[in-house]
């Protein structure tokens, strides 16, 4: 069943569109991830398909007496406790029963059956039968359980966010439309809402930046640039494969056209010369015009440049074998241990990740490796290698002048000149620079916390949540930065494909203890639930390539050069045919330099094909 459909939809903000003609609509069952960078109107299409903005065209539809749900992204609690707060949907339950017993009275009228099969369909799919398991699970699942009965009011800006979502959850809804459902959650609580998500039966659209969650979650992706919205099916990774071979595709096409025009254009422009010499030159002429009106006729669209993504590039100073050792660490709160730490030994080159439950100790420990925190053993100590420098990534985003600019900033610590050109750089508009470091967003505080971090050339990056307030775009490139940073990493963070595809070392601070472990994180117990309800494994792709990514992008460039070259020698050498006093001999000379410059041509473009094709494979 159609739940909500909207059809030419626009919407503009500060001058611009956000939503430039959106066609989009979410059906029973389906399971839609929303992407795009920040700032592109993720939140605003979803606001718009809730009803809480009036689109500037287009419009919204939705099916008969369908409910949505949203998160907020400030919810407010105002005298409820946490228990009313998530029971609000079940008010909701208790009418459509109600309702139900009212039809059943009167079953033998076809009418009226076909009225309670619609109702039961809807109360089925709303949770009306398992509302009580339901309640139970989502109290332990975002670890509310034994607070039902505190006043919501009171809860933190990170507890606050997981009582509305699971406020959305129980709301007896027939979608889910919701915002970054995995802030303030941990790997553990992202694992138990996706299997929790994968039993809904409505329909659901989410924005998240988390990779993992979306493999594990979406059916199809729903992907928001320039203003329009493009749905790819499959999970995330299915959507960047797709959306890489379609830009490849649509280049390859827009490139070859260019290629046929200027061929035809150079025969063209030798056979209007010509044309006056014989009558068959004459009809070659004309026939070369017809060929030429029909080509430009069928001009392909221009590929549109995609958004520029930041360089993101961490340089290293050389160090020690010997990065960190530290031992008896341990830290007690309330009579309670966090952790306690016999030894540690960090050695050049190590990537280690730093995981474990919200509330662990994992930031704690940080802070104690970096000797902002004393170890409440006396025995306990931090000692780092000769010549090693800390980069310290904040998850606060801490330690910034909130009254300077960025420029300010920027320039105190690189100069005038560097500091426009850095900022330009890392995706800060030159009237942007001048704007506040205390009226940035969490977005671009993330940037210009990375970009100083950038500028400290430390062997030893200690990173706290890196990817909070990111794009998936910037995360991306953070990772591809940190794969080829040549120091040594210790990063926290919950974003689970992150840390497999960076680090080789796990440690883990839960429930008081603390392990050490050669090996990236793996994914929570509860994930392998969800297992059971992806789709069949994809096809294998094709073999890993032996060439680096780098290599290839330097190939695909040189090729660019030579094919530019090919096309300037051919012009040429059509300019040098046109010259008076040519003799027989010397067409023919030309003919076969022609010949020569367009078979190197087709093989250039053949050896270009190839390696944007190798390119996608990775």
């Amino acid at each position: 069943m159609r739940l909500v459909r909207v059809e030419r939809l626009t919407y503009g903000l500060g001058g611009r569109d956000l939503l430039d003609g959106v066609d989009f609509e979410l059906r029973t069952g389906e399971r839609v991830a929303l992407v795009g960078r920040n700032g592109s109107g993720k939140t605003t299409l979803i606001r718009l398909l809730a009803g809480e903005l009036e689109p500037h065209d287009g419009r919204v539809l939705y099916g008969p007496g369908v409910t949505l749900a949203l998160t907020r992204q400030e919810p407010r609690f105002e005298g409820a406790a946490v228990r009313e707060v998530l029971q609000q949907g079940f008010d909701r339950l208790a009418r459509m029963e109600a309702r139900l017993a009212e039809l059943e009275k009167r079953l033998d009228d076809p009418e009226t059956y076909a009225a309670w099969e619609e109702l039961h369909a809807h109360f089925e799919a709303a949770g009306g039968y398992t509302r009580e398991a339901r309640y139970r699970a989502v109290l332990k699942g975002l670890r509310f359980e034994g607070r039902e009965g505190e006043p919501a009011a009171r809860l933190s800006g990170g507890e606050a966010r997981r009582l509305e979502l699971g406020r959305a959850l129980l709301a007896a809804a027939d979608g889910l439309l919701l915002d970054e459902p995995t802030n303030h959650l941990d790997a553990e609580m992202r694992a138990w809402l996706a299997g929790f998500l994968a039993e809904h039966k409505g329909g659901l659209l989410f924005v998240s930046h988390d990779r993992w969650f979306m493999n594990r979650l979406a059916a199809a992706v729903a992907h928001l640039e320039r203003g329009r919205l493009t749905v790819y099916p499959g999970d995330y990774d299915d959507f960047r494969t797709a959306r890489a071979e379609r830009e490849a595709q649509r280049l390859r096409v827009w490139r070859n056209w260019g290629n046929r025009r200027r061929e035809l254009e150079g025969s063209l422009e030798q056979a209007r010369r010509w044309a006056h010499s014989s009558e068959k030159q004459a009809v070659r002429k004309r026939a070369l015009e017809t060929r030429y009106e029909k080509l430009l006729a069928e001009e392909p669209p221009r590929p549109e440049r995609t958004e520029r993504s930041v360089r993101i590039r961490f340089p290293a100073a050389s160090g020690p074998e010997r990065v960190l050792e530290a031992a008896a660490l341990e830290k007690r709160y309330g009579g309670r241990r966090l952790f306690r730490v016999e030894t540690l030994t960090v050695r050049r080159g190590e990537r280690i990740a730093l995981v474990g439950p919200n509330g662990a100790g994992k930031s704690t420990l940080l802070r104690m490796l970096l000797g902002e925190l004393a170890s409440d053993d006396p025995a306990g100590f931090v000692r780092t290698g000769p010549g090693v420098r800390v980069g310290y990534y904040d998850q606060k985003l801490s330690g910034f002048n909130e009254n300077l600019t960025l420029f300010e900033t920027l320039h105190r610590l690189v100069g005038d000149k560097e500091a426009h050109n850095l900022l330009g750089a890392w995706l800060f508009p030159f009237e942007a620079q001048f704007k506040k470091v205390g009226d940035l967003s969490g977005g671009e505080r993330a940037r210009l916390a990375l970009l100083t971090l950038a500028l400290a050339e430390a062997n030893l990056l200690v990173l706290d949540e890196p990817t909070n307030h990111l794009d998936l775009e910037t995360i991306e490139a953070l990772e591809t930065a940190l794969k080829r940073y040549g120091g040594t990493l210790i990063v926290v963070s919950h974003d689970l494909a992150f840390l497999q595809n960076l680090t080789t070392r796990t440690w883990r601070v839960q429930d008081g203890a603390f392990t050490d472990t050669p090996r990236p994180p793996e994914p929570p117990a509860a994930a392998s639930e969800k297992a059971a309800t992806k789709p069949e494994p994809k096809a294998a792709g094709r073999p890993r390539r032996k060439k680096s990514r780098w290599h290839t992008e330097r190939l695909i460039e040189k090729l660019e050069a030579e094919i530019e070259d090919l096309h300037a020698r051919l012009e040429a050498l059509h300019a040098r045919a046109a010259e008076p006093g040519l003799g027989p001999d010397d067409y023919a000379a030309i003919a076969r330099e022609e010949a020569a410059l367009q078979e190197a041509l087709a093989a250039h473009e053949a050896g270009w094909e190839q390696a944007v094709e190798e390119l996608e494979a990775e």
